[in-house]
């Protein structure tokens, strides 16, 4: 009996171990099966952010995200990555990443070739977020093609710079020298500005056009005055004649001028040298229409007897008969007086009847250029101010000052400038006054630029030279009236091969030609 009652408790006591048993294992299984399926989610899930962020931050270092809308669109894109739990949209969101990787190469290339021919600009690229069908693909794809996140077109995205070739000059003379040195120098420049430089050339282009018809119109119409001028004065026409021989010029000139001048090889008769040229073999019209054979040369000898220097860089000699001055300015006044005394006649400003060469005096101009200005020159600033060439282009204006100005004579004096020449020569011609004298300043480009270097005072029939880039000025006349006969002479074939800037500021470049428009440079 006591065995058949001890059997039943412990089958009981090994039932009870056995239940245990089962519901902890059951617990620990279900445990292990819920903590491994949360971890594998979440080891999704931040494998999903990890790759997002880095497609995201990766635009961002390429400048594809450019302004809050893209950032928002990508910051939803993340959030919907995060929703999902299974790892086929990791797999998707890589491959979005390598096609836009792809895309970024293209993007960066630039050049292609010869740098000068090619617009270099980065293409701007929107991440857009993966198409959830077929029929938001298309409408996403049309409402965006070449827009921005803002809806504006390519064109309207490329803004105007501050290029003003209209306004600033300095825009314009870049713009030129680009087109000369690049090929498709303007496929770089956005519309707008390419526009800008259309209109300052077209502007440039009509001022030029206009300036000539104005020209053409002011000769024309002092021809005429002239003409009628000369009906009503008949004796003037014999001093606007051209002269025919060398005693005519000599009569027009300072007998210290015909001296030194006419004793030179040049204008003595040959004797065995057959290279030495007589007086008979140049005339007059072969010097004043610039057809001799040879430059006027006149001797280094007479020419230092003949001129005296003043200061730096300013000489003087006697060149004009004061007889010759004298009926000069006065022809010049009486055309004037004409002019403002006729009403018909009157509708253009009367400082245009200065210009000799509008006067009929051009061989006045052309003789003077040709035998004083271009072989003095050639003695004193050959190698400053001609590059070692010579003069090829002048013009010749009076000038008039007055203490009492009026319409004919506007100035009382002039300020310190410089002229657009290499040389200048200016002969005073009178009349009585008081001031008037030439102030020199030094010349541009030079340690004596901005320096008091002396005055002068003008003498009838005597001519002062100089550089044209030699500041000056005219005092202030206090009575009568000043005349002068200036005359600016240029070298373009010469001394003008270097940008404006360079030449007006006389930069001599000791190792090679630095300037853009220098032969080095092109």
């Amino acid at each position: 009996m006591e065995l058949l009652y001890t059997a039943p408790r412990n089958t009981g006591r090994h039932f009870l171990s056995f239940v245990l048993f089962c519901f902890i294992s059951t617990f620990i299984t279900t445990t292990t099966v819920f903590c491994g399926a949360v971890l594998g989610v979440g080891v999704g899930v931040g494998v999903t952010k990890n790759l997002c962020h880095m497609s995201f931050f990766g635009k961002i270092k390429n400048n594809k995200i450019s302004n809050p809308s893209d950032a928002a669109s990508n910051t939803i894109l993340v959030r919907k990555m995060n929703t999902i739990k299974n790892n086929s949209t990791s797999t998707t969101c890589l491959n979005t990443t390598k096609e836009d990787d792809d895309d970024d190469d293209d993007d960066t290339v630039i050049g292609g070739g010869d740098i000068n021919e090619k617009e270099r600009q980065y293409r701007r690229r929107e991440a857009q977020p993966q198409p959830l069908s077929s029929s938001s693909s298309s409408s996403s794809s049309s409402s965006t093609y070449n827009k921005d996140t803002n809806g504006i077109d390519d064109k309207e995205m490329k803004q105007k710079s501050a290029y003003n070739a209209s306004q600033q000059r300095s825009h314009l003379i870049h713009a030129i020298e680009g087109l000369d040195r690049y090929p498709n120098y303007l496929s770089r420049w956005n519309e707008p500005d390419i526009e800008s430089l259309e209109e300052a050339l077209e502007e440039r282009l009509e001022q030029v056009k206009q300036q000539k018809l104005n020209i053409s119109n002011q000769r024309k119409h002092i021809q005429s005055v002239l003409e009628e001028f000369l009906l009503e004065y008949p004796e003037w026409k014999d001093f606007v004649r051209e002269p025919c021989c060398w005693d005519d010029v000599r009569n027009l000139l300072d007998p210290r001028a015909v001296n030194a001048i006419f004793r030179s090889k040049i204008f003595r008769k040959r004797n065995d040298d057959q290279n030495l040229r007589s007086n008979n073999d140049i005339s007059v019209n072969d010097v004043i229409s610039g057809r001799i054979r040879i430059p006027i040369e006149l001797d280094t000898e007479y020419l230092q007897e003949w001129i005296e220097y003043e200061m730096d860089d300013v000489y003087s000699f006697p060149l004009l008969s004061e007889t010759f001055c004298s009926k000069l300015h006065t022809f010049v006044s009486s055309v004037m007086s004409f002019v403002e005394t006729t009403t018909r006649i009157s509708n253009f400003p009367v400082r245009i009847y200065k210009d000799l060469d509008y006067l009929g005096l051009e061989w006045l101009n052309d003789l003077i250029f040709n035998l004083i200005l271009r072989p003095i020159s050639a003695q004193l600033y050959k190698e400053t101010e001609l590059s070692g060439g010579d003069l090829d282009w002048r013009t010749g204006y009076i000038a008039s000052y007055s203490g009492d100005p009026t319409s004919s004579k506007p100035r009382q004096r002039l300020v310190p400038h410089t002229d657009d020449a290499e040389v200048t020569l200016n002969i005073c011609l009178g009349d009585k006054f008081v001031g008037g004298n030439l102030n020199f300043w030094g010349v541009r480009g030079d340690a004596t630029a901005g320096k008091f270097l002396g005055e002068y005072q003008p003498e009838i029939g005597r001519a002062v030279i100089h550089s044209g880039r030699h500041l000056h000025e005219v005092t202030e006349i206090t009575a009568g009236d000043r005349f002068a006969y200036i005359q600016w002479a240029r070298s373009w074939g010469a001394s003008r091969k270097n940008c404006p800037c360079c030449w007006l500021n006389r930069r001599q470049y000791q190792n090679g030609d630095s300037c853009v428009c220098g032969q080095k440079w092109n």
